[in-house]
């Protein structure tokens, strides 16, 4: 017997084997499927996630967002300079009077 005849053996004895453990790792796998069919697709997890009530509100989608931009420098500032808060100018305090409320009778 050649040395090469003794490489092709052990080489197919390898290939063997390897396909063997290939298969046998897949087993677990193949067996622990919920379908009906191992060729069947992922229908029950589509119509799943296509049934799920979306949790976010129609608007949150929205980028086009209205903003002052002198407010978001502002904020950008304070945080980078370390969270300092700042009063902010006078012309921007709102006051705003609380209604009377009549006790409790």
């Amino acid at each position: 017997m050649s040395l090469r005849d003794t490489k092709r053996r052990w080489a197919t004895r390898l290939s063997v084997g390897a396909i063997a453990l290939l298969v046998a790792a897949c087993q677990d796998y193949a067996a622990r499927r919920d379908t009906i069919a191992f060729h069947a697709g992922e229908a029950a997890a589509y119509n799943k996630a296509v049934h799920t009530i979306d949790p976010w509100p129609a608007a949150s989608a929205r980028t086009d967002l209205d903003f002052d931009g002198g407010r978001a420098v502002r904020a950008i500032e304070r945080y980078e300079s370390g969270g300092a808060v700042a009063a902010p100018p006078p012309s921007l305090q709102v006051n705003v009077p609380m209604p009377a409320v009549a006790p409790p009778q």
